[in-house]
């Protein structure tokens, strides 16, 4: 008896000890630029079964309930909601707004509250939730699960995976770590942790139904979105999104995205980001300012959809059979995929060994590398297998990292400017101002709600007279590597007046 009670207490300070020591190895990770997600064979499941042959996730739950936080928007400008009184389909995705729980429908320039989830990744404070969450938030409020509250500072978002960075200041703050999503297996066990509805610390279980997902609701935002999403039964509703799925070890598997519903309440499957996209993402915007974006440079379609097939055949007189893969339809030039002597009429099988049935698959791939990175294709062209090894490019064709702070103005604003003719200005009744051009979905200004053909007044202060003192005051602005809100005075094209804020970093 003796011997067994010494075998165990040696078991139990080994255990201890390496408790710790992952603990630190993690934080350590973390915090340095050499980042890594922790693959789930390093530990043992957590998983118990109670006396029935159930399973028991009590201290799966205990473990990281605590590490996931009610993520508070407060906005005069969210989405649909406002003057045309119309929802977006994000509206669904996240708690509405406090007006709109009390049954009154806000107005314009009402300041309200949204709320959603997140969940903290490191013991300093970074949070990671949804980009719909904080969607052109004036303020982010972070409540923990003990109801401490602070003013979150954002830290970057990437629109085209829908995941936000931000950041509280404390120190010693329960976290979760990150598992290998690529383990991920259908059919295992999952928990959705997260605040439905505005009630805080809500958990529901279920399981991993269907992996690789692509619906479409980011692509109608962004043309460079990324969807690869988990598809769950876990129960979550709206105030969900930016929360946790986790697996039975406790560890970090996906971020709840978004239900599938027509009532804005769940009805049997929810989807979420995997974990190894999400840490690209945040190791990206610590590291780098902003997500470092690789593209192949092809565009083509899903050949696991007999429909769109069959209207290509008819149109190209070609019989391709329904199969796994990616047919490409054209390649831009320039590409790292043009470059690479790869075709129109090609069909991805496989990138780097590994399978490819559809869009999903080649968009979380790439989606994860950076401009610069190789990778090897093999394609079937006329029957036959080849590989080609291609050097992925940023959208602007570059192969290399261009930090925030070296970034044309206009990347970072996501937008183009034109002059304003003397008699329009009149006609106006201003004697400055700069026309917004052009205007990308991910950029800084998209995000605070300008639109094309809107008049940019001043930018921090400062009068805009001509395109180019976007790019003096911006340069200024990283050049004293600023922190912090950047007010932009516009004149919508209905005429009102509005005065938004950004942040730089």
């Amino acid at each position: 008896m003796k011997k067994i009670v010494f075998y165990i207490l040696i078991s139990s300070i080994i255990s201890s000890l390496g408790s710790i020591a992952a603990y630190k190895k993690y934080a350590k990770s973390f915090l340095s630029p050499s980042y890594e997600v922790y693959p789930r064979k390093k530990r043992a499941s957590s998983a118990l079964v109670d006396s029935s042959g159930l399973p028991d996730f009590t201290r799966v739950v205990e473990k990281t309930i605590h590490a996931v936080v009610n993520v508070k928007n407060y906005s005069r400008n969210i989405g649909g909601v406002g003057g045309n009184n119309k929802l977006d389909p994000f509206d669904f995705f996240f708690g509405f707004p406090d007006d709109l729980e009390k049954g009154r429908i806000p107005q314009k320039n009402d300041f309200i509250g949204l709320h959603g989830s997140g969940v903290i990744i490191s013991p300093d404070g970074y949070i990671v939730t949804n980009n719909h969450v904080i969607k052109h938030a004036e303020k982010i409020e972070i409540t923990l699960n003990d109801q401490r509250s602070y003013r979150a500072k954002l830290m970057g978002t990437d629109p085209s995976t829908d995941i936000a960075l931000l950041k509280i200041n404390e120190k010693n703050l329960p976290f979760i770590y990150f598992s290998d999503s690529n383990q991920v297996k259908v059919g295992e066990w999952v928990l959705a942790i997260g605040n439905p509805f505005d009630l805080n610390s809500t958990v529901t279980a279920g399981i991993i139904s269907a992996k690789n997902r692509s619906l479409g609701i980011l692509r109608g935002e962004n043309q460079a979105a990324i969807e690869s999403f988990f598809q769950t039964d876990a129960a979550v509703n709206p105030g969900n999104s930016g929360g946790a799925l986790v697996n039975t070890n406790g560890e970090l598997i996906g971020i709840n995205t978004a239900i599938s519903s027509v009532t804005g309440n769940f009805i049997g499957y929810s989807f979420a980001a995997p974990s190894n996209l999400v840490g690209k993402v945040i190791q990206d915007i610590k590291k780098y300012g902003t997500v470092q974006r690789a593209f192949l440079g092809v565009k083509g379609m899903d050949l696991s959809k007999s429909e769109y097939l069959k209207a290509y055949n008819h149109k190209t007189h070609t019989n391709i059979k329904q199969q796994k893969g990616f047919l490409i339809g054209e390649v831009l030039p320039g590409s790292g995929a043009y470059n690479a002597g790869i075709q129109k009429g090609d069909i991805i099988k496989r990138i780097d060994g590994k399978s490819i049935q559809n869009i999903a698959d080649l968009s979380f791939i790439v989606g994860t590398k950076h401009p610069g990175d190789q990778i090897k294709i093999n394609i079937l062209r006329n029957g036959k297998r080849k590989d080609f090894n291609v050097i992925l490019r940023d959208r602007q064709g570059r192969k290399k990292i261009i930090r925030k702070e070296d970034m044309d103005p206009s990347e970072l604003l996501g937008a183009t400017f034109e002059s304003i003719e003397k008699k329009k200005r009149k006609y106006l009744g201003i004697d400055y101002g700069i026309r917004v051009k052009e205007i990308k979905k991910s950029g800084r200004l998209s995000g605070i709600g300008i639109e094309e053909g809107d008049i940019i007044l001043s930018l921090n202060g400062e009068k805009m007279e001509k395109p180019s003192d976007i790019n003096s005051v911006l340069h200024s602005l990283l050049i004293k590597k600023h922190s912090g809100d950047v007010p932009v005075k516009y004149i919508k094209k209905n005429g009102e007046v509005y005065i938004v804020l950004f942040e730089i970093d």
